[in-house]
């Protein structure tokens, strides 16, 4: 098994860097089962261990039986007056940082389950009479259950439990994928001796802060568990407990907790409706593009808005340009996130992908520019000048990302401007293509056609390239 040293490049330049870039793969996300981990910020998705209920693999459905096991652990501890025992177990789970899960922005920092939240799944087991001679079914019914305990938190105790075979999962995948991996000591749940115990594991290594990583299957990940609290109050609390005409009246989580601890029958009605409609529960995509319709839309308001920056105009152009082009590029591009940057004063917002080679068109940008990431410039002015050329051929020539780069404005570059870009080129092969409101048009048509947008990047291209100097 392949071995890194502490000497990993942290991917200088590179925006939202993955695992892929610090080791110079190309792993495209498409192509793979699993989750490339972006490794400064957690990517918005949870393990559903619903998913492993319903599965038909035998390997699934032993993990859900070691995950119940762990929680009925717990209740019997607590229910045989044990809590410091039952206490002991909960406190060693916690967000596992290494996944990279969860909806933490700019950091992939894990927290431990609080003391309160610890008590209240203690006092739950006391206290609901079906309980204490039965376990739980499902783990997510904690969050029915228990104050402080929501699908972050299903997915930390899911992840907590089954951290050894994350961990061979990700062990296979690395070996597939050629991905350097480290040894590192984990503590994960033993189902055979009922308790927490250490392991030794090969996991790549996060040169952001050298803590481990771990892979996460792609067909355990929903934004929310099948079995959550918003989904059972609208559709068994609310329409049971609330008067006629009052259902969308909004009653404190608190209170519903506490009518859900004296009347659990509620709970089993509802969780046996969500097995029976079992087979509609499917894993959520990492990205879902956005409608046709909607898109059309978008660029119908693009066309309407004036330039400049009066009454906000020009953020209204950035958010309708970053909705449209994170959607009809894909899946031709990953979208790696929006950042701020600022020259000579002038705010300048920029819309970032991943390009993974996905076409051929793509494959020769990451080829003659080192292009691993494409940077999108969105300028809402009615005529591009070559200061706006030269803003962004700077910005390149600084960073690591590549040479290529695409400004996006109203309207067609004047001659003057296609000359300085034509210019900038032949000094230090650098490339610049320049979109316009027609082209977000082109694209969505493109689209309504069944071709797709990316065509009318590579159509640039070769616009661009025939105006250089043979």
């Amino acid at each position: 098994m392949a071995a890194v040293g502490d000497k990993v490049d942290p991917v200088v330049g590179i925006f939202n860097p993955r695992l892929s870039d610090v080791f110079g793969l190309v792993i495209r996300q498409d192509e793979v089962d699993f989750v490339v981990p972006h490794l400064r910020e957690d990517l918005p998705l949870y393990l559903d261990p619903f998913l492993l209920w319903k599965s038909d693999d035998p390997e699934y459905r032993r993990l859900h039986t070691h995950l119940l096991g762990f929680v009925d652990e717990v209740r019997k501890h607590a229910v045989d007056g044990q809590a410091v025992r039952a206490s002991m177990l909960l406190s060693e789970v916690s967000e596992p940082a290494e996944l990279g899960l969860g909806y933490a922005a700019g950091s992939k920092r894990g927290s431990a389950l609080g003391s309160g939240t610890i008590d209240g799944i203690i006092r739950m087991f006391r206290q609901v009479p079906q309980l204490q001679a039965a376990g739980l079914d499902h783990l997510e019914v904690l969050s029915l259950l228990v104050p402080g305990i929501a699908e972050d938190r299903i997915s930390d105790l899911t992840a907590s439990v089954i951290k050894r075979w994350l961990s061979e999962f990700t062990e296979r995948r690395c070996d597939d994928w050629g991905i350097p991996t480290t040894r590192r000591r984990l503590l994960g749940w033993d189902a055979a001796a009922l308790d927490w115990r250490p392991f030794d594991a090969h996991l790549p290594r996060n040169p952001a802060d050298g803590s481990p990583v771990l892979l996460a299957p792609l067909n355990l990940l929903r934004r929310l568990p099948w079995i959550n609290y918003g989904d059972y109050y609208h559709t068994a609390y609310a329409p049971l407990v609330l008067p006629p005409g009052r259902a969308r009246r909004v009653v404190a989580k608190q209170d519903v907790l506490t009518y859900n601890r004296a009347h659990f029958d509620t709970i089993r009605n509802y969780v046996a409706e969500r097995e029976a409609a079992a087979d509609i529960c499917t894993p959520d995509p990492l990205f879902t593009p956005l409608r046709l319709a909607t898109l059309k839309k978008k660029v119908s308001e693009i066309k309407a808005l004036p330039t400049g920056r009066d009454e906000g105009a020009d953020k209204k152009f950035e958010e309708l340009v970053f909705d449209v082009l994170s959607s009809v590029l894909y899946p031709e591009l990953d979208l790696a996130g929006q950042q701020e940057r600022t020259i000579s004063g002038a705010h300048i917002r920029d819309v970032i992908f991943h390009n993974d080679g996905k076409t051929p068109f793509l494959t020769d940008l990451r080829d003659q520019y080192g292009a691993r990431q494409l940077v999108f410039e969105l300028k809402n002015v009615a005529a591009l000048d070559t200061e706006h050329v030269n803003q962004l051929y700077r910005y390149l020539d600084e960073e690591d990302m590549g040479r290529f780069g695409v400004i996006v404005a109203r309207n067609p570059p004047k001659a003057s401007v296609l000359r300085n870009i034509v210019d900038l080129h032949s000094s230090k092969r650098r490339a610049v293509l320049c979109l316009d409101d027609s082209d977000l048009d082109l694209m969505v048509a493109l689209l309504d056609s069944g071709r797709r947008a990316i065509e009318v990047l590579r159509k640039k291209h070769v616009e661009f390239t025939r105006r250089l100097p043979k």
